[in-house]
């Protein structure tokens, strides 16, 4: 079905009435065809959204009435008693002339509703109530006051019409002020909404804005500095240093959906971007009666807090929860869409943590563990099914070996699980396994040894996926090496005679920055082109907090001395860029819709949060307060 044939068909598949009426396909076909266009077509999910919207605003809606003495007036005066076939109405029962309680909005193709006085018959000639023929006690004095003239009937008109304005007046005023409270609250059986947090009160303008964390609130402020920081969550709600937010759609520089967890309250919330519906998942991060606070240090706790993750379109959001009190954590998966939370069921016993969604946003793998051991899962939210990926991610048997992370391959035609195994500085082996139609039967093992860092990357080598590995020498970091995705490769040398640290992927793959020889928190700066493994010093006396940033398009690093902030062109030769900016960074973020736009934020005597113009090397203050915690990207479209 296309967008057009849905529209029409919204407001009956809400009603749940699609009836044979609309189109040639049984009710429950044509249902299921809408439900499969829902979930894939955000501007027909989103009109639906609104039609809930709208119904839930109605029925909030006061019902205004006319005063009884005003009824009563209108409809027993001489002007009115000369209307044809009204001298059988004046007994008519006050309740039929109220409207109905159950509005609902019009639709293309169906029967349009007219109130009729004493409610809705065939014909006047069928009615089982009301007789059309005059009452003979009252014919004289109805032709005597036709005699009067049509004064008094228009008299009358403009009474009844100046009443009807007035009753429209008032309701519209109620209804928009209803309107700017709850405006863009989404509404489910699963779900329910609090106040919103905007001090405002209403959504934030379309633009590209930076989202951050303070004092346990989250706050925006848009990239062009034209306004304040306005705060999204309220005060009353403490949130997870873990909170996220969804990948940007294609087309958009970020996403516009957050996710975070109420410490206080353990429930998981949804949070459109602008500020709006800020929406609580109706499914219990802990069994009732336990003190939450008690719970977020624990195992269990942790693997709570970090399993906040969102699939490629926004559509999903997946987390894990103990319900029970068992401290055996579940899988839930909540379709934004349409607010329900599924329960992921296992074949085996154990607890839940790490979920990661596929590049596609179909397939989610997982971490399930049990008396020590941990195994690999993957859930198909299509046809539902589970694959067991590894059983023992610990082959080598080593005591204090544990699953380090877990990952996709970037191609969504042949997709792959990989993963490392180990313990924090000593990371063990590197695998992987294929899934689909060309999966394979067990995980491969890409390479083993003593690693003091193993980071992965879907963009490295040319968006095939590799991974960067540290050597160790000695119990000391050492080189740093490189190896793909492909079975039967061997790692790539890129440094020689170093102390590689804090090794990180610029976005598109293409080059590695590193730290060398790392003392009191300062070190070498160096970048490596991982196509010709070149090595390039940067420069010296860089701080590794905050660390380096790469721009989006991974031309230009910002890095942090003792002194100044520095931005490299890492394009052909080195050029340097100097900030006039002068103070202790906390944090570097560059924009995500501008190469030249950079957050920096100062936690010294100039504390604040800075917006560079890098390109004109000019600085605006934007905020003065210190910030604690990431500092990520949304787009309100």
């Amino acid at each position: 079905m296309n967008c057009e044939q849905v529209e029409e068909l919204l407001s009956a598949y809400l009603d749940n009435s699609l009836a044979l009426g609309e189109t040639a396909e049984p009710a429950t076909e044509l249902r299921q065809k809408i439900a499969l266009h829902l979930q894939d077509c955000i501007q027909c999910s989103t009109m639906l959204a609104d039609f809930r919207r709208f119904d839930t605003l109605l029925t909030q809606m006061p019902r205004v009435s006319p005063d009884p003495t005003l009824r009563e007036k209108i409809f027993s005066s001489p002007e009115y008693l000369e209307l044809p076939d009204t001298y059988d109405h004046l007994d008519i029962d006050k309740e039929r002339t109220r409207p109905y309680k159950n509005v609902r909005r019009d639709t293309p193709g169906r029967p349009q509703l007219v109130a009729l006085p004493g409610g809705r018959h065939a014909s006047r000639e069928t009615s089982p109530t009301f007789s059309t023929q005059t009452p003979t006690s009252l014919q004289p004095r109805a032709k005597a006051r036709r005699r009067r003239g049509n004064w008094g009937l228009h008299i009358m008109q403009a009474a009844i019409a100046a009443t009807l304005l007035l009753t429209l007046g008032v309701g519209s005023l109620i209804s928009w002020k209803l309107w700017s409270q709850s405006a863009h609250t989404v509404v489910s059986t699963t779900t329910f909404t609090p106040p919103a947090g905007l001090s405002q009160g209403g959504p934030l303008s379309a633009g590209i804005y930076f989202v951050f964390q303070r004092d346990s609130t989250l706050w925006s402020a848009p990239v062009d500095g034209s306004s304040k920081a306005e705060r999204l969550t309220p005060k009353s709600i403490t949130v997870a240093e873990d909170w996220t937010i969804s990948p940007p759609l294609p087309g958009r520089s970020a996403g516009d959906k957050l996710a975070y967890i109420d410490l206080q309250q353990a429930f998981v919330h949804t949070l459109r971007s602008d500020g709006q519906s800020d929406t609580v998942v109706h499914q219990p991060l802990l069994k009732t009666g336990i003190a939450p606070s008690s719970m977020w240090d624990t195992s269990t706790g942790e693997a709570i807090l970090e399993s906040l993750a969102w699939s490629n379109n926004g559509s999903k959001l997946a987390f894990v929860a103990d319900p029970t009190g068992a401290n055996v954590t579940s899988l839930y998966i909540l379709s934004t869409e349409t607010g329900n939370v599924q329960s992921v069921p296992l074949p085996i016993k154990g607890s839940v943590s790490q979920p990661v969604w596929s590049p596609d946003g179909i397939r989610i793998a997982f971490a399930v563990s049990n008396n020590g051991v941990i195994s690999i899962l993957d859930y198909n939210t299509q046809n539902h099914g589970l694959l067991t990926i590894t059983n023992n991610v610990n082959v080598q048997r080593r005591p204090n070996d544990t699953l380090l992370s877990l990952d996709w391959s970037p191609d969504a035609d042949a997709p792959a699980i990989t993963w490392s195994v180990g313990s924090i500085g000593h990371v063990h082996s590197i695998w992987l396994r294929r899934v689909g139609n060309s999966g394979s039967v067990t995980p491969q093992e890409l390479t083993q040894g003593d690693y003091v860092q193993a980071v992965y990357s879907r963009a490295g080598h040319s968006g095939l996926g590799s991974w960067l590995l540290v050597t160790s020498l000695l119990g000391r970091a050492a080189n740093l090496w490189s190896i793909d995705l492909t079975p039967g490769t061997v790692p790539t040398v890129l440094t020689r005679g170093k102390q590689v640290n804090f090794a990180q992927w610029s976005p598109d793959g293409t080059y590695v920055d590193y730290i060398d020889t790392i003392s009191s928190g300062v070190g070498t700066l160096h970048v490596v082109n991982i196509a010709t493994t070149a090595d390039m010093l940067v420069a010296a006396g860089v701080a590794n907090e905050p660390p380096p940033a790469w721009s989006v398009d991974s031309q230009q690093l910002v890095y942090n001395t003792a002194k100044q902030t520095v931005i490299v062109d890492v394009q052909g030769s080195l050029q340097y860029h100097p900030l006039k900016i002068r103070g202790l960074a906390s944090l570097f973020s560059w924009s995500v819709s501008s190469p030249r736009q950079l957050i920096i934020a100062l936690n010294d005597e100039q504390t604040g949060i800075y917006l560079v113009d890098t390109q004109r090397n000019v600085t605006l203050q934007v905020d003065q307060q210190a910030i604690n915690g990431p500092l990520l990207w949304a787009e309100i479209p």
